[in-house]
């Protein structure tokens, strides 16, 4: 992706939330500005030293520039972001049609572009899509470049504060160097119970960093591929500083990029008394509602969704799986509340015995399924392979 101001704005909100908030505001806005200030500065010597060692792209890089220049001022209101993914698409879908558009900027046009210096920005700016992952400036290129600045004492502390989110610091695998997760596959999976309870500022940066990336990478993608998002266990996300603020703005963003978000909520007394609760119930058109113990839990649930007394009846009455002889299920009320046609009523989960395999949670269970998928090529084989052999019991 090229460099854009949310960009560089996330890049400064992330590297302020590692060096810590100060209780006053105008040294905590004064420490936002530095950062901001080095972090392009980082960009800047790493385009130009880039520029060197690829005079030769320049000139391409500088006409797509030059293009994309152009379909902005025809489309206002658009941001640069916005018509590099149309012209991306554009390319993958009609790859004639997008090069004519580039074939139409001259050499001449391309060469004042990357020289004066009101667009050679956004040949810069542009040039980071054509990076390759190790050719990104890392963190430890930020933390070396506030620690050379000897002179600025501020500098020197923003350093230090750095440093154990460099490569061979606590954190260092979480931030610094080229990263190894991709999101291009159908499924990216991000578990934060790993970390432990006392590491907060890592749960903040991690839980920040995952948003962000995520986000990005959803918006990026053409608005004609549907998206999933889903919250295990959202309640959890309030542990998380931000958390209450990162569900809250992708139910009520997300939605306009074509992206479906998915709340799973165990511990209902937290999530009732959170401010996110709204944000989801309000921007919710789906419910699946399994058997609830807790008759008031199920009494303010209804007066927001509108559950029926007949319906509350039912879901306080649910068999539980271990109470049902022969073949088990899991009975749950499927609600979805379109003004047009309205659905609600009973249905029945039938789980398959690789969904028991993966999901069971039991210590014995969990460790030796941990054993047996440990270091497998393909996982699918492997659960497949397991369930279809004979129960030891």
């Amino acid at each position: 992706m090229p460099l854009t101001a949310e960009h560089l704005a996330s890049a400064m909100a992330l590297v302020a939330k590692i060096a810590g908030v100060s209780s006053d505001e105008d040294k905590q806005l004064a420490r936002e500005a530095q950062i901001a200030k080095y972090i392009m500065l980082l960009y800047e010597d790493v385009f130009e030293e880039w520029s060197r060692r690829n005079d030769d792209r320049l000139l391409e890089i500088a006409r797509h520039a030059c293009a994309l220049a152009e379909l902005k001022r025809k489309r206002p209101g658009a941001s640069t972001l916005d018509v590099f993914v149309d012209f991306r698409d554009r390319q993958r879908l009609d790859a004639d049609s997008a090069n004519e558009s580039r074939a139409k900027v001259t050499d001449e046009e391309a060469l004042r572009f990357l020289k004066e210096p009101n667009t050679r920005r956004e040949v810069r700016n542009l040039a980071l899509a054509y990076f390759t992952p190790e050719e990104y400036p890392t963190h430890r290129m930020l933390q070396e470049l506030l620690q050379l600045d000897a002179l600025d004492a501020s500098a020197g502390d923003l350093a230090t504060r750095l440093l154990p989110w460099c490569a061979d610091g606590n954190y260092g695998c979480l931030l610094d160097g080229a990263s190894n997760i991709s999101l291009t596959g159908k499924i990216a999976h991000f578990e934060l119970g790993y970390i432990p309870e006392a590491a907060k500022l890592l749960r903040s940066v991690a839980g920040f960093l995952i948003t962000n990336y995520t986000r990005q990478h959803i918006i990026t993608m053409p608005r004609r591929l549907r998206k999933r998002n889903v919250y295990e266990e959202v309640a959890r996300l309030l542990d998380i500083p931000g958390g209450e603020q990162i569900v809250k703005e992708s139910y009520a963003q997300m939605r306009k990029f074509n992206c479906w978000n998915i709340s799973i909520v165990q511990q209902y007394g937290r999530f009732k008394e959170s401010r996110i609760r709204s944000a989801v119930f309000g921007n919710s058109r789906q419910f699946f509602l399994m058997r609830q113990n807790d008759r008031a839990d199920l009494d303010d649930m209804a007066r927001d969704i509108g559950l029926t007394e007949l319906t509350k009846h039912a879901i306080l009455s649910y068999p539980l799986p271990d109470q049902q002889s022969g073949e088990k299920f899991a009975a749950f009320t499927y609600l979805h509340s379109d003004a047009q046609n309205p659905i609600c009523g009973t249905a029945h989960n039938v789980t398959s015995p690789e969904m028991l395999y993966v999901s069971g949670s039991s210590g014995a269970q969990f460790d030796e399924r941990a054993a047996r998928l440990r270091g497998t090529d393909d996982v699918i084989s492997a659960i497949e392979t397991a369930t279809s052999e004979p129960s030891k019991d």
